[in-house]
C-alpha cells in the first residue's frame, strides 16, 4: 500500500488486489459474484469529498460527478472502496460503448450525465473511519460494507452466492453478457498490488457450430496452407460471415490441411462480401466441413469476439436445429451456443466485481428506481434468492481496459472535491441493504453467503442475519 496511512489518516493510494485465472471452485469457504464489465476503481471518500483512481492510477473523478454521492455515505474519518463503474444498456446489460462516452469526456455536460448514467458497484471495503481493513477475512469486509447503508442509486452492492451455486449464477451471466465471475474465499485478506489463489476469475465462454467456408493461406504461394479459417452460420440469405479464426501448429491444423484439396472451389459460398482485408487473401471452400468454435461474444456486427478453434463435427453429430441465425446477435440466447467456464487468460485488467444492475435469474426483471436502463438481479436458481445484492442500476464491462481508461484525460492532480456536501448518516438502513428492485417477495441480504452454515428464512422472507445488529468493525 502507497501512501500507507497512519493510525486515523487515510491512505493516499491502495493498489488494488489482483484475480488469478482459475476454475470454479468447490467446497465450502467460497463465494461467486459476477465479474461486470466496466471501470474498476478505489474510491476514497471522506465527508464532502470523493476521489476516483483507476487501476492504472488515473483520476476520473470529475468523468462520473454523480459518484460524489458516496462523500454523503463516508463516516467523519473516511472510506476506501475497491469497486466497479458500469453503464448498461436499456435492456440492463453492461455496455462497454456506453461506457466509452462516459470516459472520453472528463468533465461531461448534464446532459450526457442524464442520457449515460453509470453506477459503481461496490465489492471490498480496504479502509473505514479511521481502521484499515485489510487484515479482516472477506466476510467480514462484506459485512462492514452492508452496515455501511451505501445501497442508493447510483451505488450498488455487488451480489454474492455460496459457491455450490456456482453453476446457476454462471447461467445468469451469459443470459445478461457478463464477463464471467469471480470466486472469493471468505476468510481471504485483501493483498494489495498482489494476485492471489484465494481470488479467481472465472471467464465466461460460449460455443457453438460453425460452417467452413474458405480459409487464408500462410503462405500466398501455397493456397493448400491453412493460417485462419473462414466461418459461416447458414441464414435465410445463405451463409452470412461471422469471423475468422487460427488454427495454431497443432493437430487442428494438420487436420484441416489433410482435408483442403477436396473442398477448393471458385467462388465464395458467402451471402455478401467480407472485409477486403479478408478477401484480398482469401481461398474459397465448398461449404462441407462443420467446425465448432469457442468465443467469448457477438459483437455489434455479428462476428465472434475472440474466438478458438475446438475442432471439427462429425456429420451424424451436426444438429441441424442450432442454426437459427438469430442468436448470432444475442449472445448467450443463441440457438447455436452454449455458455460454459473456462480458465481465464491474464486478468490483471478485469474488473472485480459485479455491477449491479443486469441479471435475473428465474424470476422477473423489475426496473430499478430513477436510474435509466436498470434491471433487477433475481435468485440465481428457482426458489431461492441470492444471499447477495439485487441490482437495479447502469451497465457493466469490463476492469480498467485501456480501451476505456485511455479515453479518460489525466487529471491525477485534481482531487475534485464534492461543494459543501452534507455526511449522510452511514447506519446501515432498514430498507433493502442494494437499493435495488429484486425478484420475489423479499430483499435478499448482501454479505457473501458461506457454502457450510446454511441460514434459514425466517417468516417475513429475510435472513437471520438481516434482523442482527450491523456489526462493530474491529
Amino acid at each position: 500500500m502507497k501512501g500507507r496511512a497512519t493510525a486515523g489518516r487515510m491512505p493516499d493510494l491502495v493498489s488494488p488486489m489482483l484475480a488469478a485465472p482459475g476454475e470454479l471452485p468447490a467446497g465450502p469457504g467460497w463465494v461467486v459474484e459476477f465479474a461486470w464489465d466496466g471501470l474498476r476503481c478505489i474510491a476514497y471518500a471522506r465527508p464532502g469529498r470523493v476521489r476516483l483512481l483507476t487501476v492504472n492510477e488515473r483520476s476520473v473523478t470529475s468523468t462520473f460527478p454523480e459518484l460524489a454521492v458516496l462523500g454523503d455515505k463516508s463516516p467523519p474519518r473516511g472510506m476506501v472502496l475497491d469497486g466497479t463503474v458500469v453503464a448498461l444498456d436499456d435492456a440492463g446489460t453492461p455496455d462497454r460503448r456506453l461506457l466509452v462516452r462516459r470516459t472520453a469526456t472528463p468533465r461531461p455536460s448534464p446532459a450526457l450525465v442524464a442520457q449515460v448514467p453509470v453506477g459503481f458497484f461496490v465489492s471490498d471495503l480496504l479502509w473505514l473511519d479511521g481502521v484499515s481493513v485489510l487484515e479482516a477475512p472477506y466476510r467480514r469486509r462484506r459485512e462492514l460494507i452492508d452496515a455501511l447503508g451505501l445501497a442508493e442509486d447510483p451505488i450498488v452492492l455487488s451480489p454474492s452466492w455460496p459457491a455450490r451455486e456456482a453453476e446457476h449464477v454462471m447461467q445468469t451471466a451469459a443470459r445478461y453478457r457478463l464477463d464471467g465471475l469471480y470466486a472469493k474465499r471468505l476468510d481471504a485478506l485483501y493483498q494489495p498490488g498482489r494476485r492471489s489463489p484465494h481470488w479467481l476469475r472465472v471467464p465466461l465462454r460460449r460455443t457453438r457450430q460453425v460452417v467452413v467456408g474458405g480459409w487464408t493461406p500462410a503462405d500466398p504461394r501455397r493456397p493448400h496452407s491453412v493460417a485462419a479459417l473462414l466461418l459461416g452460420v447458414p441464414g435465410p440469405d445463405g451463409l452470412r460471415y461471422v469471423g475468422r479464426v487460427g488454427l495454431g501448429s497443432g493437430p487442428h491444423r494438420q487436420t484441416i490441411t489433410d482435408l483442403v484439396p477436396d473442398l477448393l472451389a471458385d467462388s465464395s459460398p458467402f451471402a455478401g462480401r467480407l472485409p477486403p482485408a479478408v478477401e484480398h487473401d482469401a481461398v474459397w471452400a465448398l461449404p462441407r466441413l462443420v467446425g465448432r468454435v469457442e468465443f467469448r461474444e457477438w459483437t455489434a456486427d455479428g462476428r465472434l469476439r475472440l474466438p478458438a478453434w475446438r475442432g471439427l463435427v462429425a456429420p451424424e453429430e451436426v444438429d441441424d436445429g442450432l442454426w437459427d441465425d438469430a442468436g448470432t446477435q444475442d449472445g448467450p440466447a443463441e440457438a447455436g451456443g452454449m455458455a460454459e467456464a473456462v480458465p481465464a487468460g491474464d486478468p490483471a485488467e478485469a474488473a472485480p466485481g459485479p455491477t449491479a444492475p443486469g441479471p435475473t435469474a428465474p424470476g422477473p426483471t423489475t426496473p430499478g428506481p430513477t436510474t435509466a436502463g436498470l434491471a433487477s438481479v433475481g435468485p440465481a436458481a428457482p426458489g431461492r434468492a441470492p444471499r447477495g445484492a439485487s441490482v437495479a442500476v447502469p451497465d457493466t464491462t469490463r476492469a480498467d481496459s485501456a480501451a476505456v481508461d485511455s479515453a479518460a484525460v489525466d487529471s491525477a492532480a485534481v482531487d475534485s472535491a464534492v461543494a459543501d456536501r452534507t455526511p449522510a448518516d452511514s447506519a446501515a438502513s432498514d430498507r433493502d441493504s442494494t437499493g435495488l428492485a429484486v425478484s420475489g417477495p423479499a430483499a435478499p441480504v448482501t454479505s457473501p453467503a458461506t457454502d457450510d452454515v446454511d441460514t434459514p428464512p425466517v417468516p417475513d422472507g429475510r435472513s437471520h442475519a438481516a434482523e442482527q445488529a450491523p456489526p462493530s468493525w474491529p
